[in-house]
């Protein structure tokens, strides 16, 4: 089972490592994303365990506090050396920031640990007074985010690691509440949100600003500690007066970030650029962006394209294109995609283009396999049997294999289709879960539920294989749906779906277990992560458990949260 935890409490719950089974076929599910009630016993020796466990981690919390303070004030000192020694505005500007944040970073994070050592000692007590007889949990029922155990009062119901309360009513504490994006951003009303994580915790998000003429902006920053970020000011990557529809980011090596959109809702053009990061080489500055080329490739998009970053500096977009045929007036659309190096400069050299479908395309994901190697997840039009005209094949819910190989772009000509005999497949998402296996879940507009499906890729044929589903993991209508790769670790695979629901108005993650023996997956769990609908959200894996989130609500003002996973 898994539990859904703010970042900060996330090495808490390490502490509990047990696992739940399940046995049978099919899905397995727990109501409110909780284990339910079981009786057991404590022994004697197990409590011992436990209790210097929670020695141990006390004085993990403490040291850890002495050296956040002490790196801390390091810090402080030569980002203070480095504004005096700096004749450039925006450099010191930047420089003033860090200090800002560093100061912020450190009474959270100081916060956090203190709560830990708190919790340490709470929990000692407790252990200290339990009976080691058999408990009574079978008689009770917990509320949502809260476990049956045993206290000195007996059994007894108590927020898991990460939720606040009474075992009834247990909640997210105040400290760990999603975060502005900007600071004192009310005039900003961030759309089409889009986020990626690269060198393991740098974070560029990117958005359209419709308060601001739909202009383009990107904020660039990292995650510290215990899920605390910091971000350099908004810098707009358009040009003046120029729109961003959709805009999508993907980091690469080097620092450098590549920001793809289309400068109008309906038939724009594509535009991309490169912005390269902490090139000035002083301490403090790694956020500063200097801007390298802006490369047009295409026109007459209206659809959201896709990035995916490959070896060598190599980077591919993908997007619906369109082209005149051979009979007069007449135009054919299929899919495209766009190869290009980028340099260490910022210069985009376009190597050529590759198709990767002959059939009208939308609503492209991409999950990478392996460094080389990617699945392409598309809303396409049917394939027709070119024996036989009355014979089509439903491709609104299909997958397609891709690989870099000697500067090509080679894309797989037979896809796997979810749903073949079905149309209406609308939001969706894709990612990685095991080697050489992915999940593919998206909203049924017909039935109006949301689907999960597991692709297994043979590694030397590339032939894909659906070894599960397409099956229900959710009903009812979501604006969007898609899917965090790799949300706990390769070695223990799991799925993350994130969603709405829409009669609550909550924003909620599904999170299933795979298990590669068996193909099956169990101990599906929802969790909401967010009291509120959502305008926009994007989210991408940190590692160790940890996901980043960046989202705006209705208002439009952007946000950010951290929340990690941990099994129970």
């Amino acid at each position: 089972a898994q539990v859904l935890l703010p970042a900060a409490a996330t090495a808490v719950a390490r502490l509990r490592l047990r696992r739940t089974t399940s046995s049978g076929g099919g899905v397995s599910r727990g109501g409110h994303g909780e284990e339910s009630p079981s009786s057991g016993s404590r022994t004697p020796e197990g409590v011992t365990y436990l209790i210097d466990t929670l020695g141990r981690f006390k004085a993990f919390a403490e040291s850890s506090k002495a050296e956040l303070a002490q790196k801390h004030a390091e810090e402080e000192t030569q980002l203070q050396s480095d504004i005096h020694a700096s004749e450039n505005d925006e450099v010191r500007a930047a420089l003033e920031q860090s200090v800002t944040s560093n100061k912020e970073s450190l009474t959270e994070n100081t916060r956090i640990y203190e709560e830990m050592v708190k919790f340490s000692e709470a929990m000692t007590g407790v252990l200290k007074g339990a009976a080691a007889k058999g408990t009574a949990c079978d008689d009770i029922t917990c509320g949502p985010h809260a476990t049956c155990t045993v206290s000195v009062k007996g059994a007894d119901c108590v927020c898991n690691q990460g939720f606040v309360g009474r075992g009834s009513d247990c909640h997210a504490p105040p400290d760990f509440l999603p975060h502005r994006l900007i600071p004192g951003s009310s005039d900003l009303k961030a759309h089409d949100v889009h986020v990626c994580v690269f060198s393991t915790s740098r974070i560029s998000v990117v958005f359209r600003d419709a308060a601001q003429g739909d202009i383009g902006r990107i904020v660039n920053g990292h995650v510290r500690d215990a899920g605390v970020a910091e971000f350099s000011p908004p810098e707009q990557f358009t040009a003046p007066n120029e729109m961003a529809f959709s805009p999508v980011v993907e980091g690469m090596e080097g620092n450098r970030v590549v920001i793809a959109w289309r400068d109008a809702h309906q038939k724009g053009a594509c535009v991309m650029r490169v912005a390269l990061l902490g090139t000035t080489g002083i301490r403090g500055a790694d956020t500063a962006i200097t801007w390298g080329q802006t490369q047009r490739f295409c026109d007459s998009q209206s659809h959201k394209m896709a990035l995916v970053s490959l070896p060598e500096g190599k980077l591919a977009v993908l997007y619906s294109d369109k082209a005149n045929t051979a009979v007069e007036n007449t135009e054919e659309s299929f899919g495209n995609s766009v190869l290009a190096s980028v340099t260490a400069s910022g210069a985009i050299n376009i190597i050529g283009q590759f198709r990767f479908s002959d059939h009208v395309v939308c609503r492209l994901e991409v999950t990478k396999l392996t460094p080389s190697s990617f699945i392409v997840a598309a809303r396409a039009s049917a394939a027709v049997d070119e024996m036989d005209a009355t014979k089509t094949t439903k491709q609104e819910a299909t997958a397609i294999f891709a690989e870099f190989v000697e500067n090509e772009l080679i894309f797989d000509p037979s896809p796997v289709n979810l749903e073949p005999g079905r149309t209406q497949i609308w939001a969706r998402g894709v990612s990685l879960i095991a080697p050489n296996t992915f999940a593919y879940a998206y909203q049924d507009g017909l039935e109006m539920n949301i689907k999960l499906a597991i692709v297994e890729v043979d590694p030397t044929t590339h032939h894909m294989q659906l070894v599960q589903g397409p099956q229900v993991i959710r009903d009812g209508f979501s604006h969007y749906v898609s899917m965090l790769p790799v949300p706990y670790s390769m070695s223990d695979p799991h799925t993350l779906v994130y969603y709405e629901d829409e009669v609550a108005k909550t924003s909620m993650v599904s999170v299933c277990t795979w298990t590669s023996s068996t193909k099956l997956l169990t101990q599906c769990e929802d969790f909401p992560w967010l009291d509120e609908k959502l305008r926009s959200v994007s989210g991408v894996h940190l590692g160790g458990g940890k996901s980043f989130f960046a989202f705006a609500p209705e208002s439009g003002v952007p946000y950010y949260t951290v929340f990690g996973l941990s099994k129970k």
